[in-house]
């Protein structure tokens, strides 16, 4: 059986795995995506010889141009994840059994993100919500606060209720945590780490307006009667301003980026900064440059926009920095560099939910940087 996996990755990689093979080689794939996965073979050279044989051929697309790379690393997010998580798993349990016995986990490791916010009502008062029991947490103007069973937010009309007072609630997830949120008018948030959304409990009825910091997919509820607006920070006192009727989009914003990005994936939006207006079509990408206050217009990656909310890494040859960050912010982990990594590219994709070790082990793969992990602290070096 292990023989014959390591011939059909080997055929994925160069190109001439058949359809019945790639079946095979993905219901494999999906049957270990989440168990640990034991070199079988006693014999370190022979290991050490196919690992390095499937690196080279994974070296050799990272290196191909992006459109030659698309057609075979990144024809879906499995099946990339089976190269680097495949290779991952038969180099990681070497190094388990050099270090300490088998089945011991790791001294230091830190576990993925997971779902996690804390609510701010309008007098205050914070609900941490992974604490809060399922059900009605409380009433906001006109709204219930509920939480349903499947773990998320939902702001559920009160017909009894005359107060008509827009009161505002604000939903923030910390570094290592991430939340989904269903508004009053039926519009779906879903939050990254280290995100916060500021928002009416039930919206005033000319017009339904949100602020966001951090990162969020939105899939907006039709009301031709209210624009959607979102808020998104972009300086010291200004605001980038997406109007949307009813669509789907990614908005990455975090403050330590260098570039804000809204990415269409269905629908149209508004894009709007000072005098520079963008309409955005399915698969287009508004990118404001924040220290020039500059904006344009590119074709974007949707896989890769939503690629957190799917439960994955997905880098495009992105920047080591660009990728730690990511990283950061779902395993809350400090991260501080030795060398100069900048001119270091990564493309891949990941699954989140792995422990911080694992994803180090498989970025190391690439043979574009190394990595220290000390506690809570990522050491990056080349």
């Amino acid at each position: 059986m292990k023989n014959n996996i390591i011939h059909l990755i080997e055929k994925y990689l160069d190109g001439t795995i058949t359809p019945a093979e790639e079946a095979e080689l993905m219901a494999w794939y999906q049957e270990h995506n989440e168990a640990d996965v034991e070199w079988l073979s006693d014999n370190a050279d022979e290991e050490e010889q196919v690992r390095l044989r499937m690196l080279n051929r994974l070296e050799q697309q990272i290196s191909t141009p992006a459109v030659k790379r698309r057609r075979y690393f990144i024809p879906a997010a499995a099946a990339v994840l089976l190269i680097l998580a495949v290779a991952g798993y038969f180099a990681f349990p070497r190094l388990q059994r050099q270090g300490q016995p088998a089945n011991t986990p790791l001294v230091q490791d830190v576990g993925p993100g997971g779902n996690k916010a804390v609510l701010t009502l309008a007098n205050g008062e914070k609900v941490v919500l992974e604490e809060a029991g399922d059900g009605t947490i409380s009433q906001q103007g006109s709204s219930a606060v509920n939480k349903t069973d499947s773990g998320h937010v939902q702001y559920d009309n009160l017909s009894s209720s005359g107060n008509s007072t827009v009161v505002y609630n604000t939903l923030s997830t910390p570094f290592g945590g991430q939340y989904r949120l269903t508004l009053q008018d039926g519009t779906n948030v879903w939050l990254n780490a280290g995100s916060s959304l500021h928002f009416p409990a039930a919206f005033p009825q000319n017009e339904r307006k949100v602020t966001l910091t951090g990162e969020a997919y939105f899939e907006v509820a039709k009301d031709r009667n209210r624009p959607f607006y979102v808020a998104i920070k972009a300086g010291a006192d200004t605001a980038m301003n997406v109007r949307v009727l009813g669509t789907h989009f990614n908005i990455n914003a975090y403050p330590d980026e260098p570039q804000h990005v809204v990415t269409l994936l269905e629908g149209g939006v508004k894009v709007n900064y000072h005098a520079a207006n963008a309409l955005l079509t399915p698969g287009r990408k508004a990118i404001l440059n924040v220290a020039a206050g500059s904006m344009q217009v590119k074709d974007g990656d949707t896989e890769a926009a939503v690629a957190w909310k799917n439960g994955y890494f997905l880098f495009d040859n992105e920047k080591v920095e660009d990728i730690m960050r990511q990283v950061s912010r779902w395993y809350d982990v400090e991260v501080r560099y030795e060398g100069d990594i900048s001119k270091k590219a990564i493309a891949g994709s990941l699954s989140r939910s792995k422990n911080v070790s694992e994803v180090l082990n498989m970025l190391e793969l690439t043979g574009a940087v190394h990595f220290k992990l000390e506690g809570r602290r990522i050491t990056v070096m080349p």
